[in-house]
């Protein structure tokens, strides 16, 4: 019998996605749902991928029956006005009571204009005569209104597309109706400006999600799967370390695993080598919540996560103290302070791309050391590296096989007429050119015989030069055209007094370049 896959990285309300864990999250509803009515909204925060919008979905079967959840994605709603955006929580709160079976007669739908043909009044129609009527069809009952993606409205406020006192028009909401609850549901770099917002502004009513314990992982990995295919101990060992406990890096492994199971119809256990079969897919899939991470992280941080996966790169899974992640970055060139470093890694243990235990830091899952090394391997100038010495007794050795080297040009050189003149000469005492090797040799020749007349032969003498230079070698003509004034290229013959020749010094060898470091890791994206 066909299974459906039942992981997915990208929660879907249309899925029966595993969910596992979150306890203490539903704890922290259950109590400040309950006593006095709120005056500020309940904030739920947390990184993309730990799988707030998943949890919001499985609220309503935690929460005193007593509350009816409505849950509105903010991010498939028009936030381009206000007017907008409430007639859409109209809509969604609707629905939501006809889901619950209450009485929805009495309320009324979304106005096109005012009664009066006056302009409509969005603000005060959805507080006095919409909700009005809502909480009188609710009896005692209490609206819980979740707002997932709520981040989306701080940039709707920053676009002008809301007024800049949308929060406080939610405040006299709450205020006015007594049984009226709010959630916002928001990204973690989004924190400090809840902090800032009197209506978010309450930190005892702030809950900051983290990854899943060991425990909870490893029940999201076995459960989904057991009685379809089973998995190798090492197996599940080798999940919890590329992905540890974060959600979205679970499901995605899990689901590769399982889609490359179904191709063999599940006959056998998921092995070590399935696992490094997908790895580089997984790879590919945890850029979609790595990269926005990476790019909000300040300049320090990044410095500091690199000289960590740099670290880790050398000692895999080992955990590495505050001098050896700042020796490494002093060696590398990053000036940072103690201060400094401090601050950057509490900033990378806050953005869970790094664990501290005992003041020992380390990478918390092998994905993440990875993708920062596949992304920006290329791009990082690596630590000064002094060029390398060759060994002392290996110098004669060099020396002597570039004076037969130079011996064999020579010789190669006479034999083949390089510095015969073309036009024989009664005076025996005839100046040599200095001959070098040219990057093109048939270029060269090319240009020979483009260049040759019959009134004067060309005597190859190569200009000399002491670092060949890389430019290409120009288009050459095999015919010359006919009007073209012949030129003689060869050198012009010397006076009869003989001229003693110097020796050529021998090229010295030269073993490397600190220009050709090896490219690693850099802070910039």
């Amino acid at each position: 019998m066909s299974v459906a896959n039942p992981y997915n990285p990208l929660f879907s309300a249309d899925e029966a996605l595993p969910f596992v864990g979150r306890e203490e999250v539903f704890s922290f509803f259950r109590q400040h749902l309950v006593g006095a009515p709120l005056t500020h909204g309940l904030v739920l925060i947390g990184r993309r991928g730990l799988g707030k919008t998943a949890l919001l979905h499985h609220l309503a079967g935690q929460i005193d029956e007593r509350y009816r959840l409505c849950l509105v994605p903010l991010a498939d709603l028009d936030l381009s006005s206000e007017e907008r955006l409430l007639a859409a929580l109209t809509e969604a709160i609707y629905a939501t009571l006809e889901a619950a079976g209450v009485s929805t007669y009495r309320i009324p739908s979304w106005p096109t204009a005012s009664p009066d043909g006056s302009a409509l009044n969005a603000r005060a129609w959805f507080k006095d005569e919409f909700l009005s009527v809502v909480m009188a069809a609710l009896r005692l009952r209490h609206l819980l209104l979740a707002l997932d993606d709520a981040h989306l409205l701080f940039d709707a406020l920053e676009r002008g597309a809301l007024p800049q006192d949308f929060f406080a028009y939610w405040a006299d909401l709450l205020g006015t109706y007594e049984r009226l609850a709010l959630i916002f549901a928001l990204d973690a770099a989004y924190e400090d400006r809840v902090l800032t917002t009197e209506l978010l502004s309450n930190p005892t009513l702030h809950l900051r999600l983290a990854e899943l314990p060991r425990q909870d992982a490893e029940r999201l990995i076995r459960e989904p799967v057991e009685g379809v295919l089973s998995l190798d101990p090492q197996v599940v060992e080798g999940i919890l370390a590329l992905a540890d406990g974060h959600p979205f890096l679970l499901h995605s492994v899990c689901r590769l695993l399982f889609r490359r199971s179904e191709e063999r119809h599940h006959a056998g256990p998921v092995t070590l080598h399935d696992l490094a079969a997908i790895h580089d897919a997984a790879l590919d899939q945890a850029d979609e919540i790595l990269r926005p991470l990476w790019q909000h992280l300040t300049q320090n941080e990044q410095s500091t996560l690199i000289a960590l996966v740099k670290l880790d790169e050398q000692a895999p899974g080992e955990a590495f103290s505050f001098d050896a992640l700042r020796g490494w970055l002093l060696g590398a060139g990053y000036a940072m302070g103690k201060t400094q470093l401090a601050a950057a890694l509490r900033g990378l243990v806050y953005n869970g791309l790094a664990t501290v235990q005992e003041d020992t830091y380390s990478v918390p899952a092998r994905l993440i050391a990875d993708w920062v090394q596949a992304s920006f391997r290329a791009a990082q100038p690596s630590p000064p590296v002094r060029p390398a010495r060759l060994p002392r007794a290996r110098l004669p050795l060099l020396g002597l096989l570039v004076v037969l080297i130079a011996v064999m040009a020579l010789g190669i050189a006479a034999l083949g007429g390089l510095w015969e003149d073309t036009e024989k000469d009664s005076t025996p005492g005839t100046a040599l050119p200095t001959a070098t090797l040219s990057l093109n040799l048939e270029g060269t020749r090319r240009a020979e015989f483009a260049t040759q007349t019959a009134q004067a032969l060309p005597t190859a003498t190569p200009t000399a030069t002491q670092t060949p230079s890389l430019t290409p070698s120009p288009t050459v003509t095999d015919t010359p055209p006919a009007s073209a004034t012949p030129r003689p290229m060869r050198t012009p013959r010397p006076t009869r007094t003989p001229i003693t020749i110097a020796p050529t010094p021998a090229p010295t060898l030269t073993t490397g370049s600190a220009s050709a470091a090896t490219a690693t890791l850099h802070p910039g994206g």
